[in-house]
């Protein structure tokens, strides 16, 4: 549910500004969670655990929690940092159909912003059609006996 016509060209946009970052700030963490965020955005109230998160500018843990948030099929495979360069890739969980496809990965000098492009760069993915999703709706049957659609579960 992206509300952009071109919600590719948005998340790369952001991820170019995130790569280009020093490290994060309010600002971009924001609009992180305006671009990027379609789950969060449909929320009735505004989630107590992110307004902490903001105000502590716990960042990493931020990121930590959006990605099982917005992407609950998805899980972290790899934070490490090499030659002082914080890498993040996060994948499918279960078997991976395109291993390729399947796995998110971005690269930052700064932890949080390593984490934080990783989420966005998933999106781009799965707004690419990539990333195969273990999410899938069911059918509630309701007293009528008329199935109805809008429930997500993980299988």
């Amino acid at each position: 549910m992206w509300s952009k016509q071109n919600p590719v060209r948005e998340l790369r946009s952001l991820l170019s500004r995130i790569e280009a970052a020093s490290q994060p700030q309010v600002g971009l963490v924001a609009e992180v969670l305006e671009r990027a965020c379609p789950r969060l955005k449909t929320a009735l109230d505004p989630n107590v655990l992110v307004l902490r998160l903001i105000e502590a500018e716990a960042w990493v843990d931020l990121g930590f929690w959006l990605i099982g948030w917005e992407l609950p099929d998805w899980a972290i495979h790899r934070l490490s940092c090499d030659d002082s360069r914080w890498s993040c890739a996060i994948c499918v969980r279960g078997l991976a159909l395109n291993w390729v496809d399947d796995v998110a990965e971005f690269q930052h000098e700064d932890p949080a912003l390593a984490v934080l492009g990783a989420f966005v760069q998933a999106q781009v993915q799965k707004a690419q059609g990539f990333g195969q999703s273990n999410v899938t709706v069911f059918r509630r049957v309701d007293r009528s006996g008329a199935a109805s659609i809008g429930h997500e579960v993980e299988r």
